[in-house]
């Protein structure tokens, strides 16, 4: 086999830099790894920000939804309680005879069957049962109140609690509505036959549910010392 004889020439040293060519920015190198670090930072706070925005705008349809929800039930309540407003009866009264009656109508329209009218019972007055034209009559109770109030003004204005109990068909479905109503009054100085009462009208003071004389007389009690106080 040959051998190429050895050279006599010398390994070539490696080229020394240029002084002319600009040395590496380790300063720009390090800038460069910084801005890719902020350019993560970024990218995480991008991230957190997005989330928040996504679960405040869950929140915010949640707030919403219950808002609209909460609205859905008033107003479904409204409605109930004007239905049943509707379907019970208020009463209104117009004076005839001089005030010797108070004719009474339903102001929602309803037809009433029949209605009882029962008094405080200090008074010792009998409960009266109205069929079909109901009217309340200043002979029920006029002797009792001139009495409470004689020896002082002539003119007195009063307001006598009764509860009215009425029977009355709304559509197909038979109601019995309790109420206490109060029947306004006035007394009058007359030159022959001494003083009278007459009746003004009726004012709807609560609605009840079952016995209600205890609440009854209470009212009265405290309108028979009003009453009694003009005297002084």
């Amino acid at each position: 086999m040959n051998q190429d004889p050895p050279s006599d020439t010398a390994p070539e040293k490696p080229a020394a830099p240029d002084p002319k060519l600009p040395k590496p920015d380790a300063s720009a190198e390090r800038n460069r790894k910084r801005w890719f670090t902020l350019a993560e930072i970024l990218g995480i706070a991008a991230l957190l920000i997005s989330g928040a925005t996504l679960w405040n705008n869950v929140r915010m349809r949640e707030s919403q939804e219950a808002a609209r929800s909460e609205a859905q039930v008033r107003e479904a309540h409204a409605k109930q309680i004007a239905r049943r407003d509707a379907s019970l009866v208020t009463l209104d009264g117009t004076a005839r005879h001089d005030g010797k009656v108070l004719a009474l109508q339903d102001m929602a329209g309803h037809r009433i069957q029949t209605m009882q009218v029962r008094f405080p019972a200090s008074l010792d007055i009998a409960a009266q049962r109205l069929v079909l034209d109901p009217e309340i009559k200043a002979s029920w109770f006029a002797s009792k109140i001139l009495d409470l109030t004689d020896g002082g003004p002539d003119r007195v204005e009063g307001q006598l609690p009764v509860e009215i109990t009425s029977e009355y068909w709304d559509h197909d479905n038979r109601v019995t509505d309790s109420a206490i109503y109060d029947v306004v009054f006035n007394t009058e100085g007359r030159l022959i036959g001494g003083r009278k009462l007459k009746l003004k009208g009726v004012v709807l003071n609560q609605r009840v549910s079952g016995d209600a004389g205890a609440r009854l007389d209470n009212l009265w009690t405290a309108e028979r010392k009003r009453l009694q106080s003009k005297k002084k």
